[in-house]
C-alpha cells in the first residue's frame, strides 16, 4: 500500500516537472518572437525614414505598429509605447508589453529596444 501511493507521488511529480518544462519553453519563444519582432519592425521603420525630412514621431510609430503587427504572435494583447525619438540622427526607442491573460498559461513579457541611425563619414 505504501509503495502504491510512493508511485502515485512520482508520477505526480513527473507530470508537474513536465508541464512546468513546457510552460518554460513556451515563454521562452514568445520572449524570443516578440524581441524578434520588435528588432525587425524597427529595423523596417528606420530604413523606411532614414532618408525623410518631413515626418513626425507619430508618423514613424505607425509604421513601426504596422510592421509590428504583421510579425507578432496573434494570441497575446500588446501595448506598444513610443519612449524615445529624435529626428537627426534618427533614433527610435519602443517599449513592448505582451500579455497572454489565459488563466492556465498566464504570461506577461516586456521588451525595451532602441535603434539609432548608423552616420558614415
Amino acid at each position: 500500500m505504501k509503495s502504491i501511493f510512493i508511485v502515485y507521488g512520482m508520477i505526480l511529480g513527473s507530470l508537474i516537472l513536465f508541464l512546468s518544462f513546457c510552460w518554460y519553453v513556451q515563454f521562452d519563444h514568445t520572449q524570443n518572437v516578440t524581441e524578434m519582432a520588435v528588432k525587425r519592425a524597427l529595423l523596417s521603420t528606420m530604413a523606411d525614414y532614414v532618408d525623410r525630412d518631413n515626418f513626425e514621431a507619430q508618423d514613424a510609430f505607425d509604421t513601426f505598429t504596422t510592421y509590428f503587427k504583421e510579425l507578432a504572435l496573434e494570441d497575446y494583447t500588446y501595448d506598444l509605447t513610443l519612449s524615445g525619438f529624435m529626428k537627426e540622427p534618427l533614433f527610435m526607442r519602443i517599449h513592448c508589453q505582451a500579455i497572454n491573460q489565459s488563466r492556465l498559461k498566464g504570461m506577461r513579457i516586456e521588451v525595451d529596444e532602441a535603434m539609432v541611425e548608423e552616420l558614415s563619414e
